[in-house]
């Protein structure tokens, strides 16, 4: 929702999509499932592969989580502040005889769906796709509640941005009228008189700098492994850590037989890989981020593969000929989720607050501005019972209290 109205804040549009989206799911180097790029006809064949009954129960699961989620909303816009990641999840109106949200994060999603009499083979194939693809694990190692976030965001009602999503944000932090400073935060210190010090290097200064402020806000991980900013006092703890992806992205022609396909085979734009130990999750066809279908119908290939590890250049030269460039970002994408994850607070001292911890809920942008609301409103009560206790304080000074 609030993406969506960032759209119309911000007079941004969604991107085009391409007119092919279809799929093929590779195990154990066979198709077990292709898409033909005919929606009822997919449907109805996905329908015969895996069981109407079986693909209702499932839809049924993260519809029904999809409604709970859409009940904070409301209760963000009226102000409320949920102290913790934990009570935002409690925040959720669970659907009338369903588990409350917070319960989800306490069970794997393969356990939860085991529960619901789901066929085995639904959940090793189009289940873990879901799981691998937006989160790098098996259903057996994400809870249930990031599970099926994962499941709507692979239901095809995904959008981006036209022109790339980052347009948001840099939109947003127009707006706000903020003053920017390009630079790294080293250290938050609290001091004596309740304000903070932040210490911090800028590209324009070779010098470390200090500023004060009344309050600050961390929006971003501050796990050992992908943070090395200090913020004191140091009994905070941040654990857990966040899963390596390695994303490729070649400029070249594709070789279908290095990629699973067998010869004179149909091959689709979009390609997931399911067997538990091969190093490749999926090879997609790209279109850019300001794709439109009447103008670009003559792009060069490229594709973007997710993997566990990199590609050698010979293992490259096997998937692609005619190689034009090559790209490889190791990225800590996400974090490597459990049946219990960091859901604590928000506040790590009053006036310090940390967004992140979120993502331990469920990694995306949906997320990562509800928790940015939530802080705001948070922040907006400190801030205002800060100032009652100053406007109480000049209002006894100078009087005498006799018991």
């Amino acid at each position: 929702r609030y993406m969506v109205e960032y759209l119309d804040i911000c007079g941004l549009k969604k991107r085009e999509t391409p007119p092919d989206e279809s799929f093929t799911l590779h195990k154990d180097g066979e198709v077990v499932f292709q898409e033909w790029g005919y929606s009822l006809v997919d449907k109805a064949r996905m329908a015969w592969k895996y069981g109407i009954r079986g693909l209702l129960k499932l839809e049924t699961f993260f519809s029904n989580v999809l409604v709970s989620f859409l009940t904070i909303y409301d209760k963000l816009e009226s102000g409320a502040g949920f102290s913790s990641v934990r009570e935002l999840l409690k925040g959720m109106d669970p659907v009338s005889g369903q588990d409350d949200v917070l319960d989800l994060t306490k069970i794997s999603l393969k356990d939860k769906l085991a529960t619901l009499d789901l066929d085995s083979n639904l959940v090793e194939e189009l289940v873990t796709v879901a799981t691998k693809f937006n989160y790098g694990q098996l259903p057996d190692s994400v809870h249930a509640f990031v599970g099926a976030v994962g499941l709507i965001g692979f239901d095809k009602k995904l959008w981006a941005v036209e022109g790339g999503n980052y347009r948001v944000a840099q939109c947003a932090l127009e707006m706000s009228k903020a003053r920017v400073v390009k630079g790294e935060v080293t250290e938050v210190l609290t001091d004596s008189e309740g304000s903070f010090n932040v210490k911090y290097s800028s590209e324009n200064s070779s010098d470390g700098l200090t500023e004060k402020f009344d309050l600050v806000i961390i929006a971003a991980p501050l796990t050992s492994d992908k943070a090395s900013l200090s913020v004191l006092p140091s009994s905070l703890v941040f654990p857990g850590s966040y899963h390596t992806t390695i994303a490729t992205i070649v400029r070249g022609e594709l070789i279908p037989e290095g990629i699973g396909y067998n010869n004179n085979s149909t091959i689709t734009p979009n390609n997931f890989y399911l067997s538990p130990t091969y190093p490749m999750w999926s090879v997609e066809k790209l279109t850019p981020v300001d794709y439109n279908k009447v103008l670009d119908t003559n792009l060069p290939p490229v594709y973007k593969l997710f993997s566990s590890r990199p590609f050698s250049t010979s293992e490259l030269s096997k998937m692609f000929s005619d190689i034009k460039s090559v790209s490889v970002t190791n990225w800590l994408a996400y974090p490597s989720y459990s049946m219990s994850d960091d859901l604590t607070s928000f506040q790590l001292v009053p006036g310090l607050y940390y967004t992140s911890r979120v993502e331990w809920a469920a990694s995306a942008m949906e997320m990562s501005v509800i928790a940015a609301k939530n802080v705001a409103n948070l922040a907006a009560e400190y801030l205002n019972n800060g100032e009652a206790m100053k406007v109480a304080r000049e209002k006894t000074a100078g009087l005498r209290i006799e018991l």
